[in-house]
């Protein structure tokens, strides 16, 4: 999956508008841009598809509902964003005050809550349905931000094309270590890990025997 860039144009007008009222109507977004409505339904429609906008209906007080266009969270991620250095300022100063065991509890916090959102959305998927559950994790990497490659050829590879907190990766491996444990309790297997973006590969990848179980 290519890493998403901001759409040029009227889409990237849409959006910025959608930042700044939290939701439009086709009326809203006519009267900021000029262009007529079957033009607007055109690009709307072009960023639903891409996930980047959600579409509601707004019962009115007369006639027929009113359509609103709101940004979907993955879009969050297309405009600007200091969390990244803010996580890695707020992990010096734990770690500085000798705080590694509140770092530990927070990062195997967070990936309990990984684990337990893939095992639900595992169990959604019929019996012996192989591709339905790779699927599915790729589905939670994918909104988490890890730009996840997914191949089964006899085994099963992972490759995350991107690490979305690597502010944190710099101050501490634990977020490494303790995503290999996921994996592991994920598949009841042992894994091996390929290649890995702090020793400078372009991914993360992963090798497992089996796809994992509901």
């Amino acid at each position: 999956m290519p890493v998403p860039h901001f759409p040029a144009g009227t889409k990237g007008e849409l959006l910025l508008l959608m930042k700044r009222r939290g939701e439009v109507s086709l009326d809203d977004a006519q009267a900021a841009t000029g262009l007529t409505r079957p033009t607007l339904r055109q690009h709307l429609g072009g960023l639903e598809r891409d996930g980047l906008v959600v579409r509601s209906t707004q019962r009115q007080p007369r006639g027929r509902p009113s359509l609103r266009y709101a940004l979907d969270p993955s879009a969050e991620t297309l405009f600007p964003s200091r969390d990244g250095l803010l996580l890695g300022r707020l992990l010096d100063y734990l770690l500085d005050r000798g705080e590694d065991d509140m770092v530990r509890d927070f990062f195997e916090r967070y990936w309990d809550e990984r684990l337990r959102d893939v095992q639900a959305r595992l169990r959604q998927v019929p019996a012996g349905d192989d591709a339905g559950r790779l699927a599915a994790l790729g589905d939670v990497l994918r909104e988490q931000g890890f730009m996840p490659e997914i191949r089964r050829n006899g085994s099963v590879t992972i490759r995350e094309c991107n690490c979305p907190f690597p502010e944190a990766v710099k101050r501490t491996r634990l977020p490494c270590r303790l995503e290999a444990a996921f994996y592991e309790r994920l598949f009841d297997d042992p894994i091996e890990r390929v290649t890995y973006i702090p020793d400078g590969f372009a991914a993360c990848t992963y090798e497992f025997a089996e796809p994992p179980e509901a």
